[in-house]
């Protein structure tokens, strides 16, 4: 997803001053954020629902017609979503996702997209894997609840624990056991990234 940082930073921090007296615009505001907050706490809600492996409450997040989407490739729908919850909770038996602020865009008609990142210790029965990730997600009000309507993950870098330092400083940040390493999803990508080198 390409993202035009410098538009979306000042859209998202410039505050409009509210008309004295204009009680809907007020109540627009409020409700505003409250939908940003309701947001904020599926974020936090989603990541503690994975590490205690409680697939129902993480299947619940997703609208009825959701995508789970892992590295291009996307699960739709609650059994697919349910499906693949579990290869990850039988690959990874004790997983830590911790969850950093992201931001929301909303767009007036009960739909939101926005981003955010985290990092997580995730440990199989011999290796304990360190990963970056980044969320890229769009959200529905259904309801007056906001779910997911799409959940997309993508990783800067995902290595056993002992090769992390030996590994930050090279593309192929992708290294999760029993398999070759890969190029990292981000920020390599971004069009941005070699752009001050000219």
């Amino acid at each position: 997803m390409t993202l035009d940082l410098p538009a979306v930073t000042a859209d998202l921090t410039t505050v409009h001053p509210l008309p004295a007296g204009d009680l809907p615009a007020l109540a627009a505001a409020v409700r505003a954020q409250a939908d940003r907050q309701a947001i904020a706490d599926l974020g936090v809600l989603y990541a503690r629902a994975v590490d205690d492996h409680d697939l129902d409450a993480v299947v619940a997040m997703y609208t009825g017609d959701g995508v789970f989407e892992r590295r291009g490739v996307a699960a739709t729908g609650p059994d697919e979503i349910r499906a693949a919850y579990v290869e990850s909770f039988t690959t990874y038996r004790t997983m830590l996702h911790t969850p950093h602020p992201g931001v929301v865009r909303l767009h007036g008609d009960g739909t939101a997209s926005g981003w955010s990142h985290g990092h997580a210790e995730l440990a199989t029965r011999s290796t304990l894997v360190l990963a970056s990730y980044r969320y890229e997600d769009d959200y529905r009000c259904q309801g007056g609840r906001w779910l997911f309507a799409r959940r997309s993950i993508t990783f800067m870098y995902a290595v056993p624990a002992d090769q992390l330092a030996g590994s930050f400083g090279s593309v192929e940040r992708i290294r999760w056991p029993r398999t070759a390493p890969e190029a990292a999803d981000y920020p390599e990508s971004s069009p941005t990234w070699e752009t001050y080198r000219s």
